[in-house]
């Protein structure tokens, strides 16, 4: 006999995992942007002059993910890069007008739909999601991949 909780559950997953892939798709084609890239590109709208480490910190991904995604942004012309000029070594990144475009053209993301539901709910109701999503996460081993909780 079949589990009917372990089913539920796993239906559950299916669905976020699509609702995300469907959200991402949309994102891409409006955008052609990631939702990692959008995330970053929205700190660095929301920030005077951003410094990868303080973004790395802001989002919790990696340097080195920063450090990509900074990359293909300049490339796209979505942001500046520039170095600092008491330190030399300091670099600062600054959103482009074509970058602010972007974000306004971006479909609401999932994060802004999930932030409004979630900050009507009690404190222990966010709680128990909270130790129910981060136990899902156990589950699936994916604790130690780079997310932003943005």
């Amino acid at each position: 006999m079949r589990n009917n909780n372990l089913e539920d559950a796993l239906v559950a997953i299916r669905r976020i995992m699509r609702v995300t892939e469907i959200n991402s798709l949309s994102l891409a084609k409006k955008t052609k942007l990631t939702p990692t890239q959008m995330i970053v590109l929205q700190v660095i709208a929301n920030t005077d002059e951003a410094t990868p480490s303080f973004i790395s910190n802001k989002t919790t991904l990696g340097y080195a993910t920063i450090t990509t995604v900074l990359n293909k942004l300049v490339t796209r012309g979505l942001i500046t890069r520039k170095k600092g000029d008491l330190d030399r070594r300091m670099q600062f990144v600054k959103i482009t007008e074509k970058g602010q475009e972007t974000i306004e053209l971006a479909p609401d993301m999932l994060q802004s739909q999930f932030e409004k539901n979630f900050q009507n709910l009690h404190d222990w109701e966010q709680s128990m999601i909270v130790a129910c999503l981060q136990r899902v996460s156990f589950f699936l081993e994916a604790e130690t991949i780079d997310a932003a909780p943005i």
